[in-house]
Formats: C-alpha cells, sequence, structure tokens
C-alpha cells in the first residue's frame, strides 16, 4: 500500500516553537512593561491626591489659627486724651492670648482662668492656644449684624454705653472622626467644641517676644521666640510662630515614611500615612504699639 503524503500549499507558512516562545516571551516582557508603567502612574496618582489633600487641611487649619492669632487684642478706641486712647475693651487689663504646651484642663473656662495639663517629662503633647479680641462687622463673620465666633454663634453683647462683642477663641487638638487628630475650636457663643480640620497630627507654638529694653519710639524688635511654658510675658508678645503637622487621610505609602517634625526631629510613623510639616508666622499688629 503507497503512503500518502500531504503537501504543503504554495505559498502556505507557519511558525515554529521557537518562534512562538520569542513571541510569547516578547508579549508578556510588553504586558509586564505596561503593567509597571500602569502601576506607576496609580502611586503617583495616590500620593498627589495626598499631598494635595495634606496641603489643603495644613491651609486651612493655619488659615484660621492666622485670622484669630492677627485679631489678637484688639478694640475699638471710643476716645482719647494725653495718655492715648480708651478702648471699649481694655486689653491692658485683659488676657489677650494665652498659650500652654499642653492641652487646657478645662477649655470651657473664660481666656484668663485657663489653666494648662500638666506637660513634664513628656513630649508628645501637642500645643494649645486661647486668642480674645473685640468682635465687630469688619473683623467678623456676623448674622443679622451680629458678630459670630469660630463656630458660627453669635456672641453676647458685654458693657453698658461702651458695649461690645467680645470673642474668644480656643484651639486644641483631639480626636476627631476615626479616632483621627483633629483641629478643635470652642467659641464664646457657647456650645461644644467642634473639630474644624481633620487629619492634623500636631500643633506647635512659639510666642515672639518684644524687647522690652529698646528706648520709647523704638520699631517693634523680638527679642526671642519661646514656648509657653517659658517665662513668657504675655503682654509683650507680638508675634507667634505655627507649626503644625497634618496627615493623609489614607495610608498611601508602602511602608512607614519617616517625616521631619516642627523640631526639625527625624520621625517614623506607626502607620503607612504620608505626614508633612508646614509653618507660619503671625504678626499680633493690634499689639505692636502696646506697653
Amino acid at each position: 500500500m503507497k503512503t500518502q503524503h500531504r503537501c504543503r500549499a504554495p505559498g502556505q507558512t507557519g511558525f515554529t516553537l521557537v518562534e512562538l516562545m520569542v513571541a510569547l516571551v516578547v508579549g508578556m516582557m510588553v504586558i509586564a512593561a505596561l503593567l509597571a508603567g500602569y502601576f506607576a502612574i496609580s502611586v503617583s496618582n495616590r500620593h498627589t491626591r495626598a499631598m494635595t489633600q495634606m496641603s489643603e487641611d495644613a491651609g486651612a487649619a493655619l488659615s484660621v489659627l492666622r485670622s484669630h492669632l492677627a485679631q489678637a487684642g484688639y478694640s475699638r478706641p471710643v476716645s482719647g486724651d494725653s495718655n492715648g486712647f480708651q478702648r471699649a475693651w481694655l486689653q491692658s487689663q485683659s488676657t489677650f492670648v494665652r498659650g500652654c504646651d499642653s492641652g487646657f484642663t478645662d477649655p470651657t473656662k473664660a481666656i484668663g482662668l485657663l489653666a494648662c495639663e500638666d506637660s513634664s517629662g513628656n513630649d508628645a503633647l501637642h500645643d494649645a492656644v486661647s486668642v480674645a479680641y473685640e468682635a465687630d462687622t469688619s473683623n467678623s463673620i456676623t448674622s443679622g449684624g451680629v458678630p459670630l465666633d469660630c463656630l458660627g454663634n453669635a456672641l453676647t453683647l458685654v458693657g453698658g454705653a461702651n458695649s461690645y462683642y467680645l470673642n474668644t477663641s480656643t484651639f486644641y487638638l483631639d480626636d476627631g472622626v476615626g479616632n483621627r487628630r483633629a483641629l478643635f475650636c470652642r467659641g464664646s457663643g457657647g456650645g461644644t467644641a467642634q473639630a474644624l480640620v481633620e487629619n492634623v497630627e500636631d500643633l506647635q507654638i512659639l510666642y515672639g517676644v518684644r524687647a522690652t529694653s529698646d528706648p520709647p519710639g523704638t520699631p517693634v524688635r523680638v527679642a526671642f521666640y519661646g514656648k509657653a511654658s517659658k517665662p513668657v510675658a504675655w503682654a509683650n508678645v507680638v508675634s507667634v510662630r505655627l507649626c503644625v503637622v497634618v496627615a493623609s487621610s489614607d495610608e498611601v505609602m508602602d511602608d512607614a515614611a519617616p517625616y521631619y517634625d516642627c523640631s526639625d526631629t527625624e520621625v517614623v510613623p506607626n502607620d503607612k500615612r504620608m505626614y508633612r510639616a508646614f509653618r507660619s508666622t503671625v504678626l499680633l499688629h493690634n499689639r505692636l504699639g502696646a506697653l
């Protein structure tokens, strides 16, 4: 019996096993490169979103602190004599700013009665600050002509002939949503303290004290910046340096990423969130000419 052989039609070609294996390897390399690029872009976008959120949170926290501190000690003049202006709220006899290197034992108290928590031996505590000034329609948000506090509560009119609205805002850190630390404010309009900005992990404050030895009439000069626990004369505070450490709301890092805190010390967090310190300096304009 004759064996039949099938002949390949003229022009028909095929791939050898070696060619198929080479093509498969090249294809896998192309797919791997595409996947690597996709993951790199995904990680980059994740980090970019986290940095945007952190910058926005830091901007909001510093903005609200600056806006209140810049008004510290303000009161409108109601009369004047050879000794200078007399003001509706006598700031020279009142406390216009009060800080702690820790939280306040009872943030519901008036600014002149605030006491600090014991911070001895504990460097992990966060600063707190309270600010007072006369609120009016030009330096405060109002409702029906009545100034509002930091939480939107209406302030109470104080005094008689030269009546005024006294706005006292007390800022500190506490646990917010999901036990994430947040910047809280308690206003003098009543009600409980509320979180203003989430993801604020640390707040550190330095107070600029004027040089009292300079001759009268010379420009105000900051002699030194010190913590609230140092022998700071509050009546001579003319500027404030703020530093907040803000974290990303989600864990976006592959591993715990070190960062530099407000004292420029490297810190390794215990989670995979991104952290960054943001700073700002505020001049207390209403105190630059005060004695």
